[in-house]
């Protein structure tokens, strides 16, 4: 077993030259399997979609390229194109899924396989949120992303126990 160190560094300064920066340091334990990949995403789905990675439920369901879902630790997601933008798809099979667009050079990092998605219209009511929709969480089934313009490459990294 292996430990994954994750650091982000923000740093900025402002025309002031007022200047501030973050250094934060995460261990992640235990750490026994990682994928770390480049694909190239196209602008339109054929069939299904662009699957780049699949969740199950146990072991003994597990494929080529597919993680446990209670053993994923961390996910990353990074859009390496300098222009066009990515639209990445949480599914969770007949429940919620998510929509988020990742911008040209940015990356998106999850802890884990773990997702809420309720509908704004199910919690918000005259300005309030309402937390009890956000009681269960829903593991992802699989990931899967389009481009927006043209093609671009998105790098992703998991690590599982």
């Amino acid at each position: 077993m292996a430990n994954l160190y994750v650091t982000i560094t923000e740093e900025i300064t402002l025309p002031n030259q007022n200047q501030e920066k973050t250094h934060n340091l995460v261990t992640i334990p235990n750490i026994n399997q990682i994928v770390r990949r480049i694909d190239t995403i196209p602008t339109s789905f054929s069939g299904s979609g662009v699957e780049i990675l699949r969740f199950v439920n146990s072991e003994e369901e597990q494929t080529g390229g597919a993680f446990v879902k209670s053993s994923v630790k961390y996910i990353r997601l990074t859009n390496l194109s300098k222009t066009n933008s990515a639209e990445i798809y949480l599914i969770v099979t007949g429940q919620e899924s998510t929509l988020l667009n990742l911008a040209a050079g940015k990356s998106i990092m999850l802890n884990d396989a773990d997702i809420n998605a309720s509908s704004v219209s199910d919690y918000i009511v005259e300005n309030y949120v309402d937390e009890t929709y956000y009681s269960a969480f829903y593991s992802v089934d699989s990931i899967k992303a389009k481009a927006s313009g043209s093609n671009i490459s998105l790098e992703y990294f998991v690590a599982s126990l």
